[in-house]
This record gives structure tokens, sequence and C-alpha cells, in this order.
């Protein structure tokens, strides 16, 4: 019954957010106009020279339109196998198949998705990862697609584990109104409870929530006594709560299997360690829209919000990226000449932003780095009907051309966090309209190393027959990026 509670609320997410989507594909600007369109010939992949921390494959943006070869009839290889872009260059290993890996509930078998890009889905040592599927199950696989810890074996909780910042065999988990570490031992799990919040109800930690930069701080929430919830950053190394902020939305169900609690819809942490909040409805209300909770006011970041993410910049300021202006927050501009761009903004000045990346389709962003890790991995995703990212069979199927194929359209890019630099390392080849769970949503490791990204490459034409949710068949692939 736990595990079918987390399946429900996991599927209801996707609906939540492809209904905002569409709400944002009203509201936002053409965001191509200005790009260069091109010929696609496929290209020989480049070196980027010897800097150690540039990426190790890829090529550097040259502004313009490659559409993926083979779009109709490309193939992935099995699982635990890897294939060379053809056009951008980098290796890129399937972990998972969705066709016959696992079976659901019902018999029928699931996809395979590395969740939210704001979510680290490596571990600390870059061996191990975690991979959810669609009827809410997590497993640990390493970085061969083997299967290290199975669903069976995984202790039960809410929302979803988080890895430890520097030991790669520890991950933490919320369970009813308790925080545990979790070990791996071989192909077991050992669970020790760290802390048990009396004061609440049940605690959980909500969509999105990673562990902090430095390692040592958590996003939780609770659940009082009277239904409100108290959003708050626990301290792993003091054992106690850094800043609380109490909503003023009731939340009446169980919250511990509830990965949007009541009026939460996100919830993340910056780099130094406060909470970003985005309420389930946009608004310019004190609980609506992406606010920063700074420890006595609800500070607003964004009114009508986007994909996100936080980090340093190269001089240590805590930052946001993700696209704003005035739409976003009245009185922004946008760093970028388009103004619709994606930007690095810093969180205590908001004024002050420098462009990250312009002319870009709608996106997923992961960061979590500064000086010593730089790069921002970005994924992108379609949401046009009709166009070229639906199944084949698709009666709004079209095949790509230079009229429809968008710049950086269907694209994995790693981008210098003061956008000095972009690096188009692969295309995700998913056909992305056809579900919330099919987009990219790239997440790159702590040490900027790896990327991990989720695609139904596989099924170009349409889903198996006996796949658990009729049109979801996504699975796992890991790139190798430094």
């Amino acid at each position: 019954m736990r595990v079918f509670g987390k399946a429900i609320i996991f599927l209801g997410a996707s609906l939540f957010v492809i209904l905002a989507l569409r709400e944002l594909q009203q509201r936002h600007l053409d965001p191509l106009a200005a790009a260069d369109r091109t010929s696609a010939s496929p290209l020989q992949s480049t070196r980027p020279g010897e800097d150690a921390d540039r990426p190790i494959c890829g090529l550097r943006d040259d502004k313009k339109v490659h559409i993926p070869s083979n779009w109709e009839s490309f193939a992935p290889p099995p699982a635990g196998q890897s294939y060379i872009d053809p056009v951008f260059g980098c290796s890129l290993k399937r972990l998972t198949d969705s066709s016959k890996d696992e079976n659901a509930w019902d018999g029928k078998h699931v996809a395979f998705m590395n969740y939210y890009s704001s979510l680290t889905a490596i571990n600390a040592s870059d061996t191990m990862l975690f991979i959810v599927s669609n009827d809410g199950i997590w497993r640990i696989k390493d970085v061969n697609g083997k299967v290290i810890i199975p669903p069976s074996k995984m202790p039960a909780f809410g929302g979803h584990p988080i890895w430890a910042a520097f030991d790669g065999n520890i991950f933490y988990f919320a369970s009813k109104n308790s925080l545990y570490e979790a070990t791996v031992r071989g192909t077991y799990v050992k669970t020790r409870a760290l802390h048990v919040f009396d004061e609440y109800r049940g605690i959980v930690s909500p969509d999105a929530a990673d562990l902090s930069q430095d390692g040592d701080h958590i996003a939780l929430v609770g659940q009082t006594s009277n239904n409100t919830l108290d959003v708050f950053v626990w301290s792993l190394s003091k054992q106690a709560k850094t800043s609380v902020y109490t909503t003023s939305c009731a939340f009446n169900g169980t919250i511990d299997i509830a990965a949007q609690p009541g009026c939460i819809h996100k919830l993340q942490l910056t780099a130094d360690n406060l909470l970003d909040i985005q309420f389930t409805e946009d608004g310019a209300g004190p609980e609506q829209g992406l606010r920063l909770w700074n420890g006595s006011a609800l500070v607003p970041l964004q009114n009508k919000t986007s994909h996100y993410d936080t980090g340093y910049d190269l001089n240590l300021n805590s930052v946001f990226v993700t696209q704003n202006n005035g739409k976003s927050l009245p009185n922004l501009t946008n760093a970028c000449s388009s103004g619709w761009g994606i930007d690095v903004r810093l969180l205590h000045k908001l004024q002050s932003a420098t462009c990250l990346l312009d002319h870009q389709p709608y996106w997923h962003i992961s960061y979590r780095g500064g000086p010593s890790q730089p790069w921002v991995a970005v994924s992108f995703f379609d949401s046009r009907i009709p166009g070229p990212e639906l199944f084949s069979k698709d009666s709004n199927y079209r095949m790509p051309t230079l009229s429809n194929w968008q710049l950086y359209e269907g694209e994995l890019l790693l981008v210098r966090i003061d956008g000095a630099e972009i690096y188009r390392l692969a295309h995700t080849r998913s056909r992305s309209i056809e579900s919330y769970w099919a987009q990219p949503h790239a997440a790159i490791s702590r040490d900027g190393k790896y990327v991990v990204l989720t695609s139904n490459m596989a099924f170009s034409n349409g889903c198996p027959v006996d796949m658990h949710v009729a049109n979801e068949c996504s699975d796992v692939y890991l790139v190798k990026v430094r």
C-alpha cells in the first residue's frame, strides 16, 4: 500500500508539470527568432584542448542547427554497452532496458528515469547511481548498468533518497518522522536513524531537493500537529535546524509519502544553505512562485516560475540559473540579447546577472558547482504539436528538417557558469513530447565528470505494447564528460 501510494503521487506530479509546461508555452515568446540555421552534416568530434577542466568530448558551440542523423532508424545498443554520438562525438552508455528489465505490480514493464535534473543521481565516488521507475520504485545500479541494490532491498521511504557528498556508499532518506542514514554494503543496505522529529507527524524529502553544496545540510518538510508545514534545513553535523519556514497552507494527507505536499511544489537549497521554495501556484503572493527564505522573510525570486538550479559562481557568490526577465519578476532585465535567455543571477543582488545561454528551447538545468566545477548541464525538450519529437507513428509527427528543428533542440550541453564556453555533447534523441518523463532531465555529478540523462530513443516508433504506462518507455544513459 505504501509503494502504491508513492506511485500515484509520482504520476500525479508528471501530470501537474505537463500542465504547467503547457501554460509556459502559451506565454513564452519564440526563443529562436535570431537563431542561425544551416545544413546539418555530421561533424567529427573535437577535443577542446589540454585544459583538464574542459569536457573531454563534444563540439564547441558554432551557433548552428544540427539535426540528429538517422532520426527515424537509430537504435541504441543493449543495456551495458555504449555508442558514440555521430554528430557531437561523446560516448553514451545505456544503463537500462525498459522493454525487459523489470515488471510493475500489474506484470507490465516499467520505464526508467534519473528523476529531476536538480537531484544528483550519481554517488560521490562516481560508481553507483539511483534509478527510479514510473511505478515510483527505486533501485541502485553501477555505472555499467548492473543492479547493486534491487527494489526489494531498498529501504522504505517517502520522497526520494539523497546521496552523501563525500562517501560514495552513504545516502540519506526520510521515513515517517525520522531521518536515516543508509550504507551500501555489497548487495545490501544497512540503515540507522540519525534523528527522530517528535514535533512532527511525519517528514519528507520533497521533489527536487538535493544535499547541500557543503554536504552538511538537507532540506526537509515536516507536518505539524495542526497540518501546517515546516520547511526546514537540517545540519547533519550539528544535528539541528538552521532555518525554518512555517507555511500558512495546510496539508491533510500523509506527508511521508507526498512528494509535493500541500502548497510546496519543489524545494532546493542555495549554495549558502538557504531555502528556495517553489510553491504550487505562480503569482505575486507570499506563498506563490519561487521564494527565497532568508530566515525572516520570503524574498521573491520568480512570480512566474521556470526550471532552475543553484550553486556558486566563479567568485563564490551564491547564484541561481534559469530564465529571468520582467515576465518572471517585475523590474528584472534578462542578461541575454534576446531578453529570454538563461542567465546566472546573484541571489542576494537580483539585478546582477550574466547571460549563460541564449535562443534556447525548453530546458532542464543541473548545477552543483563553483570555481572547481564550473560546468552547468543543460538538456532540452520540445512541446510543439505537430512536431518532430513525437513517436514516428503519431499522426502529428513531422520529420526533422531545417525549418522545424530548433537550435540546441534535443541536445545535451555543458555551459561554463560565466557563459564563456558552451560544449554541445550529444543529441539525447528522446521523443520528449510523449510524456514528462521522456524529457532528458540531465543531471551532472558533483565533480562534473558524468552526466546522467533519460531518453526513450530505443523506441522511436512507439513503446512496446506491454508497458506499465502505455506511452512511457524511457531508459537511463550515462555520459563521461571530464
